[in-house]
């Protein structure tokens, strides 16, 4: 058996392996949640009937303050820098504002307006070169 094949199969064991804990982890983090919920859960059916709701609402607020909504800063992988800004989202609402400042100040309308499909011919422009 060549050591190159050797290698494989023993990154294909340890990735093997390292799934495997991963999965345990998560049974055991559950199964403990799981016990978690169900001492809180007796607890508040343990007090007063007219309690119950008012501690249930508690529980479930101290819950959502407490756990993190962020995975760690080294699992989230790296945004492509392609860039998402597309001016001629910034075109519309120009037009809107131009729209309604021809009314009020004429100047000022028609500069938004032109200004507006500036942008515009800049958006439709920039979207089709980058799909070449």
């Amino acid at each position: 058996m060549s050591s190159s094949v050797r290698r494989a199969d023993a990154a294909g064991h340890w990735s093997t392996q390292l799934r495997e804990e991963q999965e345990e982890n998560e049974r055991v983090q559950e199964a403990r949640v799981e016990t978690l919920a169900r001492e809180i859960a007796k607890t508040i059916n343990e007090g007063r009937l007219e309690e119950r709701e008012g501690l249930r609402e508690f529980a479930v607020g101290l819950l959502r303050e407490e756990v993190q909504d962020r995975a760690p800063a080294a699992a989230v992988p790296a945004a492509q820098s392609t860039g998402t800004f597309n001016p001629f989202g910034i075109g519309i609402p120009l037009v809107l504002m131009g729209s309604v400042m021809v009314f009020l100040f004429p100047p000022v309308g028609l500069l938004m307006f032109a200004a507006a499909a500036a942008v515009i011919a800049w958006g439709i422009g920039a979207t089709l070169l980058a799909r070449k």
